[in-house]
């Protein structure tokens, strides 16, 4: 038979399984394990008699906290070996076991199998596979799940079962519940939980904050979780409810990485990946001139080693790398909410209006706007460390540092086209009107005269380097842990960006005419299919509109100390406990912009050329052979512009913190409060109401918040667990909404329609005050299929004080349009939501063959008012916040191939991504799902082919705007990747 054996106190619990037979598993009590907990105790005090070795082994499982599983029916008929002393939980097992009765295990160092000698092992690869990585991931996974107080996900990377496309963190933690990835391009680059902006995230690593450089060269807070290699990395959380012993700087959650452990594996660890990509998505590379770019392929490798040395195996090393190049190549149409109206005879309607008498009942588009991009991204980098486990001394150490390279090569040719309702042309001073202005129109195609054309060209070189070092030192003993960590991260963010745009207005008489063949999509979108002679348009007087240079230059660096202390918190504990601990962080954040602009108006089309590619949108600018030493540098612009584009932001956090735990049998109460101390330097260009002084002001501001919290866990009968928690915590005012002084852009696509308004000009805040946020939380979580599953229920609301946000409004500055942007606080918003998951690992089917299910959906809701210029409206939603959620994957294992299938599926529905004065200019993303499927298989005992296809359901990218993000503004289509892998192992 077999027994349940309790790592704390509880009673032991007799399962009967077979007659035969029992089972004898150490199964933990869901008990808090503050975040700040050092790492787990390798030396335990032992006081264990010789007695029958099943009772031994349940004082032992009691002692160490460890599960220990064994056949209960041979331990009955044999004595344990006399343990008494200080040594190590491993050590300690073999001595108490003795060498003739059972195999260790300990492949899994949390879930230790003892087998008869007789017992066989596993039979396929596979299976070993299973048992060595992806079986102790899942379980790492729950058991964070079900040991933490308040509401947590986690995620372990795998190295033999995680796919070629999942290479980022943010790719990974996608797949969790309540997480909407927050994409650049055709991956996630930031993630939102909950509904919250990603800038509320607070994210580290070991314990350490990181620096992070966003979007552009921006400073923000959301960490660029695309620049993070999944195989960094070992279990990585999400912390979903907060205790004071956490950074007090989250709304939406607090996400842990944790890096891997060379005590991970029994001995010299050793993982090697060679991979290549294809992407469907040609976009304009082979066809613009520019050298090195490739239409589909791209390649990568990444590895992984570490060993355990020394005398007594006490010192281990884990070294990381990675190298990746491949294309992201993009189509992309734009959507102008301006259209024709026909009659019969193809004469435009007056008004030009569907209501107007007439009309023939087809619509004809006024802009036809598209472009292709071509990219080629590339990664290179690596991490090592260096740890330290000294038997019988309580101490912990490690030493960890990390250097990673990403650059982008990227060109964009876009091509604009307004459309003419009233062709005309002019002899001898006398005006002749076409007719029909519409040519061979059906509903879903015609011709029309080109009006106007404007060409824009692109060019986009930059490099991200990301570092780190980071430090800690822990001793304990069997009641308290002491831990000092500290580390410094840094980011530095160039990008050289030429920009060109150029204009010309067609004679349209008969023999100069230049006329456009389009079509019209299920979207209603509008596609440019032909122009009528490509070389006409070429020489129709193109003129530049804008030649421009910008190099940009940025660096982030965050020191950060923490000490933190806890007593009678460990796993098995009962009774009073408290933890305590101070931490100080400095951030010291650079933006510098060196931008020259030329006068405009010239002649460009010799700086132009007929691309050789199918149906182009339009010429494309040279940019790589682009002749600048032809321009006439306008000096004082460029003067002003890169003034304006400079600030400094220095930041400093104070923080301590007190939590009080009690634990009862099955129950556990937490309450605490954490002081958050801020001070900050923001150094910004001195203007005269528009234009750069040349001096640079110092802004001073600060504030303190006492973070009260207060949590709940009971476990009831048959593994149900509830947690009821209430915190309090901040959002700090991103530092470019504090320091950065007025800064002009054009040309950006990503955040002007094109044509409609040119430029964007963003100012800073530096009067912002913190949001503050209460939050209340409940969940049930019902453990089941011992331990391999959980099905999980949660509530949450948050009620966020002086919450902030962008407003944009358009305003004439130097006769252009433009967007301006500045962060205000605005009135309490409110959110709410229903999350439920579910996970079973490891169900059993026909033939040998087992499935992983897991599957989440959060629905959520908020509540927020704008106040404007003049304008205050109400929204049911938040910046970057889907009404729903839904993630989920599911592996399906068939030993007959010594493999498995997998497929993951994610889904957002749309979400607001900036605000403005005028409700109908609203923009953010459309819904976006997307499929995923992959399979491996095992070739030899150390060979692995990995296959996988993202995308598979060819799903775009969708920008709308409207107050309910109604009207389509843009469509990108990125295609499908491949992925092929070859891995060692």
């Amino acid at each position: 038979m077999r027994v349940d054996a309790s790592v704390s106190l509880k009673v032991i619990r007799m399962f009967l399984l077979s007659r035969s037979r029992l089972l004898v598993l150490s199964s933990s009590v869901a008990c808090f394990v503050p975040t700040v907990s050092v790492a787990q105790d390798t030396q335990t005090v032992f006081a264990i008699p010789a007695q029958k070795l099943t009772s031994a082994l349940t004082a032992f499982s009691r002692q160490t906290g460890l599960h220990v599983a064994f056949d209960g029916k041979v331990a009955d008929t044999l004595r344990s070996a006399p343990l008494y002393g200080k040594m190590d939980k491993f050590k300690a097992l073999h001595k108490l076991v003795g060498k003739n009765s059972f195999k260790i295990d300990a492949s899994n160092p949390n879930f230790i199998t003892l087998r008869p000698p007789t017992a066989k092992s596993v039979h396929t690869t596979e299976a070993n596979s299973e048992d060595n990585l992806t079986v102790q991931g899942h379980r790492r996974e729950l058991r964070t799940k079900r040991n933490f107080a308040g509401v947590v996900d986690s995620m372990v990377y795998d190295d033999l079962s995680n796919l070629g496309g999942a290479t980022s963190i943010a790719q990974m933690l996608t797949q969790l519940p309540g997480v909407t990835g927050i994409r650049n391009g055709d991956e996630p680059r930031y993630i939102s939980v909950r509904g919250v902006s990603s800038d509320l995230n607070q994210t580290t690593l070991d314990g350490i904050t990181l620096a992070s450089i966003s979007d552009g060269g921006s400073i923000r807070r959301r960490v660029n979780l695309q620049n993070i290699p999944a195989e960094m990395t070992g279990e990585d959380s999400i912390y979903k409810t907060f205790t004071a012993e956490q950074d007090g700087g989250a709304i939406g959650a607090d996400i842990e990485m944790h890096s891997r452990s060379a005590f991970d594996h029994k001995g010299l660890y050793k993982y090697i990946n060679a991979y290549g990509i294809y992407g469907t998505e040609k976009g304009s590379a082979g066809a613009n001139r520019i050298k090195g770019m490739s239409p589909h392929f791209g390649q990568g490798a990444k590895a992984v080693f570490s060993d355990k040395f020394g005398k007594n195996k006490e010192f281990g090393i884990v070294t990381s790398f990675r190298y990746q190049q491949r294309t992201r190549n993009t189509t992309k149409k734009w959507q102008q909410d301006s259209y024709n109206y026909y009659d019969d005879n193809g004469r435009v309607l007056k008004p030009n209006d569907p209501s107007t008498p007439g009309w023939n009942g087809m619509t004809a588009p006024r802009y036809v706007d598209g472009g292709s991009y071509s990219n080629t991204l590339s990664t290179l980098g690596g991490a090592s460390r260096l740890e330290w486990h000294p038997q019988q001394s309580g101490l912990t150490g490690s030493l960890m540092g990390y250097a990673y390279q990403r650059w982008e090569n990227s060109f964009m040719e876009h091509n604009e086209y307004l459309l003419d309702e009233a062709p005309s042309y002019k002899v001898k001073g006398k005006t002749h009107y076409i007719n029909p202005a519409v040519i061979d129109q059906t509903p879903t195609s015609g011709r029309e005269y080109i009006y106007r054309a404007r060409t824009i060209g692109r060019k986009d070189n930059w490099k991200m380097n990301t570092n780190g070092v980071l430090g800690d030192l822990g001793w304990h003993d069997n009641i308290s842990t002491l831990k000092l960590r500290a580390g410094y991260t840094w980011e530095d963010y160039f990008n050289h960006e030429p920009y060109v745009t150029a204009r010309a207005y067609p004679n349209e008489s008969p023999d100069t005419a230049v006329l456009a063949d389009y079509t019209i999509d299920r979207s209603n979108v509008a596609n440019l299919v032909n122009i009528s002679d490509m070389n006409k348009l070429l020489n129709s007087g193109y003129k530049y509109q804008y030649v421009q240079q910008e190099y940009d230059r940025d660096h982030e660096g965050l020191a950060n100390v923490r000490l933190d202390y806890t007593r009678n918190l460990k796993p098995n504990a009962h009774g009073f406990g408290f933890a305590t601990g101070f931490e100080w962080r400095g951030l010291d954040a650079t933006n510098s912009s060196n931008q020259l602009w030329y006068n405009p108006g010239g002649d460009a089309s010799s700086s132009m050329f007929i691309p050789n590619m199918k149906n182009p949108n339009g010429p494309f600018f040279d940019l790589a052979n682009f002749p600048w030493n032809k321009q006439t540098l306008d000096v004082e612009k460029s003067r002003q512009y890169t003034e304006l584009a400079y600030f400094r932001y220095k930041e400093q956090l104070f923080d301590g913190y007190v939590s009080l735990h009690y634990k009862w049998r099955h129950s556990e109460l937490i309450a605490g409060v954490r002081a958050d101390a801020v001070n900050f330097n923001a150094y910004i260009p001195d203007t005269d109401g528009s234009n750069a002084t040349g001096k640079i002001n110092k802004k001073n501001g600060g504030y303190i918040n006492p973070l009260p919290s207060l949590t709940f866990v009971h476990e009831f009968p048959r593994e149900l667990i509830l947690h009821a928690v209430y915190s309090q915590s901040v959002g700090r005012p991103q530092p470019t909404e504090l320091a950065q002084a007025q800064q002009m852009s054009c040309g950006n696509s990503n955040d002007t329609p094109a044509e409609s308004v040119d430029c964007s000009l963003s100012r800073g805040n530096p009067n912002l005050k913190p949001r503050q946020a209460q939050n209340f939380d409940a969940s049930l979580d019902k453990f089941f299929n011992h331990g391999r599953a959980v099905l999980s229920v949660a509530y949450f609301n948050k009620i966020i004080k002086h919450d902030i946000y962008k407003t944009r409004s358009t305003e004439l500055i130097d006769d252009q349009l433009t967007y301006v942007t500045q962060p205000r606080n605005s009135n309490t918003s409110t959110l709410m939501g229903v999350e439920v998951s579910f996970v079973n690992r490891n169900i059993r089917g026909p033939w040998k063959q087992s499935f992983d299910i897991n599957a989440s959906g959060t629905w959520m809701r908020g509540r927020m008012t704008y106040e404007g210029s003049g304008i205050s409206y109400k929204l049911h939603q938040m910046i970057e916040q889907p009404k729903y959620v839904f993630n989920g994957s599911v592996t399906w294992h068939v030993p007959q191939i010594r493999g498995a299938i997998k497929a993951s599926f994610d889904y957002s529905a749309k979400y607001l991504e900036g605000l403005n004065d005028d409700p109908s200019q609203i923009y953010g993303y459309g819904s976006q799902p997307d499929l995923s499927i992959g399979a491996w298989h095992d070739i030899t005992d150390d060979l692995r082919i990995k296959y996988q296809v993202s995308n598979l359901a060819g799903s775009h990218t969708r920008m709308y705007y409207g107050k309910h993000l109604n009207r389509l503004e843009a469509k990108e289509n990125y295609g499908r990747s491949i992925y092929f892998e070859l891995v060692y192992n």
